[in-house]
Order: structure tokens, then sequence, then C-alpha cells
């Protein structure tokens, strides 16, 4: 696992420490890995992969019931994606073909 703590604390902005975090880039890295298998995907995108599913798995504690609340005027909540993945779907697709 080429990604810390601490640059997923940087990520999300948080000085948190402890199981949730580390469990929270545990689970992106293994959901990562499970995704690409074989493939051929450079370190970076990876990394920021592994990056982004661990901030989404991290802010769903913000998000009860799978919906967020954001600063906004209208005070419209945001539904949470049930797939944490979804975000990196796109990027990893060019590394990673779909089996038949």
């Amino acid at each position: 696992m080429s990604v810390t703590v601490e640059q997923l604390q940087d990520y999300v902005g948080t000085k948190e420490v402890g199981a949730f975090i580390d469990g929270c880039l545990t689970s992106a890295n293994s959901l990562v890995s499970n995704y690409i298998k074989t493939a051929a995907v450079p370190l970076t995108i990876r990394d920021q992969a592994v990056l982004t599913v661990a901030s989404e798995l991290f802010h769903r504690r913000s998000a009860p019931n799978g919906v967020a609340q954001f600063a906004s005027m209208d005070g419209t909540p945001i539904r949470v994606a049930k797939d944490p993945m979804n975000s990196v779907y796109p990027i990893l697709l060019a590394f990673v073909r779909p089996g038949i």
C-alpha cells in the first residue's frame, strides 16, 4: 500500500487518528486492488484512486442514511453514492478492461 494515513488525513482535512481512518484506507486499498486485479495501472493513478475511495468511505460517516447536507442556499440534501468506487471507475477504465 503506497498511500499513508497521513496522506489521507491531508486529503480529507482531518487530524483524526485511529481505527476508523485506518479502516477507510485499508478498505479503499482492497476495493481498488480487487477492481484492477493484475492490470498495469500507473502507481500515481492507483494512489489517487485509493485516496478518492478512502475519502468517500471517510465522509460517509457524516451522511446519515446516505444523505449529505452541504451548505447551499436552498439546503437541498445530496444522496451519497452507494458504491464508493463510482468516482474512480472512469479513471481506471483506461487501464482495466471489463470482462466479457
